[in-house]
């Protein structure tokens, strides 16, 4: 055994920690720190990674997340990328946190300042220090999206039957000449670019956007040194602040069915091609993940839904092709042919509860077990459970 599989049992863990054995065991309990081995006699035995879980549970908790929110955001293995992308993350909101408190400190200096001098109380100035609090709010809902993003991708990337990967077969379907400026609208966390950093020539000009700033500061993390290589803005796309004819490429990856207006979308798009240039446009079908709704409907709880997933259903593959004809020519479609196979059931469990409406919170602990437990039992009974998988993507020009 190495120094990296060294074992220590939970009292010089506590210890070196600088938490309480009690504590420990809560962790443990909830499912929220679970030690990584037990001993000949049971006890609970840690090791180096075990330190550096807590380590991010005790800095969610001080940045002020509950432990349910945390248990959401915790849920990959610590190997040295995700150790390093997560304590960059937890920078970015602690020195945010900071300045925020600055923030609030300021405002309250102020508004002392006016009742030591008798003044006329400022409530803009007042009201102020409510802002800057519910800014803070704005954070851990970013930092929960993200996570909820993250666990929508890690389902796919465990359990898909084709191996290849959405994100790489798609960039190879992308026919962009060597010298191409190219604009990614709703880009998340720079997925597609971050899987295909290799195979970007040098010509490329491209610039990534979002509605979201925390999309974004975790499209710039992700692609970590390469991020130097693109170009950053938050854009609404059915407002790009670009000229006309300014890209090549336009790409909406998986994206045009959270836009309220895709008349407007369509437009501006088609506004900021060159004339010949290319749009691509990837969503899913009807039948995408139909197994998943079956699995919250049999479970038969009110505190789950499924509604969420209609959210895709005002652009699929079955009516997006009308749509964007109206705005572009030589409209093609294409499919990628993939599914799941799931033999797990907590990755179903975060996918589920990462959706839009479904909140874990509102299951206690006996009603999560029962549902594990349901998950379990079809698992064990299929060799899995099978899940549809409809994707694809629409070429069109300009």
């Amino acid at each position: 055994m190495n120094n990296d599989d060294h074992l220590i049992n939970i009292g010089e863990f506590a210890s070196k920690a600088g938490i309480t054995l009690r504590t420990l065991r809560y962790y443990d309990n909830i499912g929220l720190l679970k030690p990584c081995s037990y001993s000949d006699t049971g006890h609970r035995m840690y090791n180096k990674q075990d330190f550096a879980k807590l380590q991010k549970i005790l800095t969610l908790k001080f940045i002020g997340f509950s432990l349910n929110d945390i248990k959401n955001v915790v849920k990959h293995d610590v190997n040295d990328k995700d150790f390093r992308k997560s304590l960059e993350i937890q920078k970015k909101i602690m020195e945010e946190k900071i300045h925020h408190t600055h923030m609030v400190i300021k405002a309250i200096d102020e508004t002392l300042d006016m009742l030591n001098y008798k003044e006329v109380m400022n409530w803009d100035k007042f009201v102020n220090i409510m802002n800057v609090l519910n800014t803070d709010k704005k954070l851990l809902d970013q930092y929960k999206n993200a996570s909820n993003l993250r666990s929508r991708i890690n389902i796919h990337e465990l359990y898909s039957v084709n191996k290849y990967g959405w994100m790489k077969w798609f960039f190879e379907q992308l026919n962009i000449p060597k010298n191409a400026k190219i604009l990614e609208v709703g880009c998340g966390d720079a997925s597609l670019w971050e899987k295909n950093l290799n195979r970007i020539p040098k010509g490329w000009d491209i610039t990534l956007t979002d509605f979201s700033k925390g999309m974004l500061e975790d499209a710039k993390r992700n692609l970590g040194n390469n991020a130097t290589n693109f170009k950053f803005k938050i854009v609404d796309a059915q407002d790009i602040p670009f000229d006309d004819c300014s890209f090549d490429v336009v790409i909406a990856n998986h994206m045009l069915y959270h836009v309220e207006n895709r008349e407007k979308a369509f437009a501006e798009i088609a506004r900021v091609l060159k004339m010949g240039g290319c749009f691509y446009t990837s969503t899913v079908g009807k039948n995408h993940m139909a197994e998943m709704r079956e699995l919250i409907f049999k479970f038969k709880s009110q505190a789950m839904t499924s509604k969420s997933w209609d959210i895709t259903s005002s652009f699929q593959l079955e009516n997006g092709f009308k749509q964007i004809d109206k705005w572009f020519k030589n409209v093609k479609l294409k499919k990628y042919e993939d599914s799941l196979i799931v033999t797990e059931p907590e990755p179903l469990i975060d996918y589920i509860f990462s959706m839009p409406g479904n909140v874990k919170e509102s299951f206690n602990n006996k009603k999560l077990k029962q549902f594990e437990k349901f998950l379990q039992d079809k698992i064990y009974k299929e060799d899995g459970i099978y899940i549809t998988k409809d994707t694809g993507f629409f070429e069109a020009k300009k």
